[in-house]
């Protein structure tokens, strides 16, 4: 077929490429095979077969041919809508199940025919057999191993095609690696930690705590006691307070005595008088458990040989002092630094 044919159409719609196909395929199966003989190769087989039916089939390629050698040949056959289908297995598998009904077998179509023919024609004819020395096989690998002899024997063939040899120039090219170390600023900081310490302690002159005793409960004075921080320890100030009124009423004394808060203090005399038609005589003690401190106090008359004695609780006064450290959080930098 010259290259010119390609593009013709016979008048009844089908592809002249179809029905030349469809056309030799039905003129070669009618051919006799009884001349074949088993030892000749497949090769040898196929070649004898083209060249006895080429003669018969040349005369009988064409649109006239087609109609009279095709069953059911129609202008618009339903087989073009395969063309361009992404999806050929589908509609393969539609048909050929649709043919494999019982009426179909019984009675098939031409369609059906050849669909049944191409799947049971292996059982019913022997398939050939292709040994390792086939002419076939020997010239594929021939092919595999040079194409470029097929594509000189195309070139020769077709003037359209030229073989061309082109040598690609050299090609260069250039890298380059650039290794840096990245710049950055950091800052870091001295500080400077202050931990305040509280201690027990109080300042010359801060109030303790008041204790009141009862030495007669029948008499318009109760007796008081107050308690002072001084550099050293207590000062106890000794008085009486009239029941009713709360006003001052008599001065029993006043006197610094050793102690301190946060410590536990034994029996302490405090102011007394045996004089100017006085009796009596104060003391106190202390007891502390780290948070508070208790002030016992008492009052005796030594005279009327009478005793009585009170407490009062107060909290520990603090002194506050500071302890300071500088903690450099540098260290680090300063050795990435060095």
């Amino acid at each position: 077929m010259r290259p010119s044919e390609k593009s013709r159409k016979p008048r009844h719609g089908f592809p002249l490429a179809l029905t030349l196909t469809l056309s030799a395929l039905f003129i070669l199966l009618s051919l006799p095979v009884g001349s074949q003989t088993s030892s000749q190769s497949a090769f040898e087989q196929g070649q004898s077969m083209g060249r006895t039916g080429n003669t018969k089939a040349r005369t009988s390629i064409g649109a006239s041919g087609a109609t009279a050698q095709v069953p059911g040949y129609a202008g618009t056959p339903l087989q073009t809508s395969y063309f361009g289908s992404p999806n050929l297995g589908g509609a393969a598998g539609s048909v050929t199940a649709a043919c494999a009904t019982p009426s179909q077998r019984a009675r098939p179509s031409p369609e059906c025919a050849a669909i049944q023919y191409s799947q049971s024609n292996p059982t019913q004819r022997s398939p050939l057999t292709l040994r390792d020395n086939d002419p076939l096989l020997a010239r594929s690998r021939t092919i595999t191993a040079n194409p470029q002899s097929i594509a000189g024997q195309i070139a020769g063939t077709y003037s359209a095609c030229t073989v061309i040899e082109q040598k690609a120039p050299d090609r260069y090219i250039t890298e380059r690696c650039h290794e840096y170390r990245q710049l950055d600023s950091a800052t870091c900081d001295h500080v400077l930690v202050v931990t305040p310490v509280f201690t027990p302690g109080c300042t010359p002159g801060e109030f303790l705590t008041r204790v009141i005793t009862d030495p007669c409960p029948g008499c318009v004075d109760v007796v008081q006691m107050d308690f002072s921080c001084t550099a050293n320890g207590y000062q106890v100030h000794a008085y009486t307070q009239a029941r009713d009124t709360n006003e001052f009423h008599t001065e029993l004394g006043v006197q610094d005595v050793p102690g301190a808060v946060g410590l536990t203090l034994p029996r302490t005399a405090g102011p007394s008088s045996m004089e100017g038609g006085y009796c009596y005589e104060t003391w106190f003690s202390q007891t502390c458990n780290g948070q508070t401190c208790t002030i016992t106090s008492g009052f005796a008359n030594p005279c009327q040989g009478t005793q009585v004695s009170s407490q009062n609780t107060f909290a520990i006064p603090l002194k506050v002092s500071f302890e300071d450290r500088w903690e450099d959080d540098c260290g680090a930098l300063e050795a990435r630094a060095r």
